[in-house]
């Protein structure tokens, strides 16, 4: 287990606090921006289940948006990713430079997700909305202009999320 160390002067001038360095904030904003593209993405299969793609939406959510957790982001979108959006060119590397620096967009309090299995998007509204399609597990396309975020009435409930079910 690795650890950080961080030292308490108001304790004395060698006191020190140890403690695993995965509780350290900074030590999940991980930059890989020296990498010319995304170190791993998504392989589709066709045998993820819909409960599966929920739990994925709500941890791809918190890579984005909460975490800045770039590795796991791009490990949960596939290499014919379809940018709708002006201006973005489609494919996971021309995005890559965008998010490659870990920097999240919001706190799990300030902002809002939803995973909605009737149509297999996923959701996150932060000062935008981003809406994505999920085939066969991955991130397979996106949206982000003009969308709303369904009401979590029509949100599945993955476990571990705190969106609501549909059934």
């Amino acid at each position: 287990m690795r650890f950080s160390v961080l030292s308490v002067a108001v304790l004395g001038p060698i006191t020190a606090l140890a403690f695993p360095a995965s509780d350290v904030a900074l030590d999940k904003r991980e930059n890989l921006c020296s990498l010319k593209e995304p170190p791993a993405i998504c392989k589709p299969d066709p045998k993820v289940t819909v409960e599966e793609t929920a739990a994925r939406a709500y941890k791809f959510y918190r890579a984005f948006v909460v975490d800045g957790d770039p590795r796991t982001m791009f490990s949960l979108i596939d290499s014919a990713y379809i940018q709708h959006h002006p201006g973005y060119a489609s494919g996971p590397q021309a995005i890559w430079p965008l998010f490659c620096n870990g920097k999240p967009m919001g706190t799990e309090a300030s902002t809002s997700h939803c995973f909605d299995a009737t149509s297999n998007m996923s959701y996150a509204k932060y000062s935008t909305t981003d809406r994505w399609r999920w085939v066969d597990g991955c991130v397979h396309e996106h949206w982000d202009q003009n969308e709303v975020i369904p009401s979590q009435d029509k949100c599945f409930k993955a476990k571990g999320t705190k969106a609501k079910l549909l059934v």
